[in-house]
C-alpha cells in the first residue's frame, strides 16, 4: 500500500487516514439491500485520486475475503 493507512476501530470499522495524519472517512460493514457489503464513507470536503481509490478498493477486496 502507498499513501493511505486504514486503522482498525472495530470488526466493521476502519479509519482512512493519508499521509498529512488527515481523517478522510472510513471502510464500514453495512447492510445493503439484502446481503452486507464494505463499503466507502467520505467524509465532507473529502477526496481521492484514482491510485487512493485503487488502495481502497484494494483493502475492501481484502476485507472481503476474510469474511
Amino acid at each position: 500500500m502507498g499513501y493511505l493507512k486504514f486503522i482498525k476501530q472495530n470488526d466493521k470499522l476502519y479509519i482512512i487516514i493519508n499521509t498529512n495524519n488527515e481523517e478522510l472517512g472510513t471502510i464500514e460493514y453495512y447492510r445493503v439491500g439484502q446481503w452486507y457489503s464494505w463499503c466507502l464513507c467520505l467524509y465532507q470536503n473529502s477526496y481521492m485520486s484514482a491510485s487512493c481509490l485503487d488502495e481502497v478498493r484494494q483493502k475492501i477486496k481484502e476485507l472481503n475475503s476474510k469474511k
